[in-house]
């Protein structure tokens, strides 16, 4: 079997190109969220996380991370996860269109100080709403995607935090996105309860 043409081989080959094309390219965004995170939590605010399509999942797995551990024990973080609950998010949905859902849950809940990590689909999109709901209530935005499918342009403020990964592979993306989300619970970890 030429190793060249082998799917595993060109698979693993390509999740690393995409690693480290992001460790170059994000290092200096996932320290500033991960900043952005410790200064809300600390200043007495909150995290809200949310999604669209995979990312949607993916921003589960992180605060369910906070909330539990990821790699030491300590107490749990106060993170609030947003548009993860089908029954809301299907009423919200129907009443106003899926992209108003998490912008109306942001609406209901951020206050000034939180930060709100959105986390986009492969796909990019649809969080516009959610961008502008956030900086109507004075919260501070990370915005974690991929690739050319979402428009940065919707981040005008100046402690925002764009992470898009370099690829427009929807596999990498999602890959690399799940990579730099339990990075930053580690890194929020360390910055708020050094060696715990």
């Amino acid at each position: 079997m030429d190793e060249l043409n082998d799917p595993v081989q060109l698979w693993f080959t390509g999740h690393v190109d995409t690693v480290y094309r992001s460790l170059d390219a994000l290092h200096g965004q996932i320290a500033a969220a991960t900043w952005s995170i410790r200064d809300a939590l600390l200043g007495g605010g909150r995290l809200l996380v949310g999604g669209s399509g995979s990312g949607c999942a993916l921003s589960q797995l992180f605060c369910a991370s906070l909330l539990a551990r990821l790699s030491m024990e300590r107490p749990p973080l106060p993170v609030v996860p947003i548009g993860n609950d089908p029954v809301t998010l299907g009423a919200m949905a129907e009443g106003y269109g899926y992209h108003e859902a998490l912008a109306r849950h942001i609406q209901a809940v951020a206050a000034p100080g939180d930060t709100v990590l959105l986390v986009t689909g492969a796909a990019g999109g649809g969080l516009a709403h959610a961008i502008r709901a956030a900086h109507a209530r004075e919260a501070r935005i990370i915005l974690l995607g991929g690739g050319a499918g979402y428009d940065s342009m919707s981040l005008p403020g100046e402690d925002d935090i764009d992470i898009r990964i370099p690829s427009e592979e929807p596999p990498r993306i999602s890959e690399c996105q799940l990579l730099v989300l339990n990075c930053l619970v580690e890194l929020v970890e360390r910055e708020i309860f050094g060696s715990y």
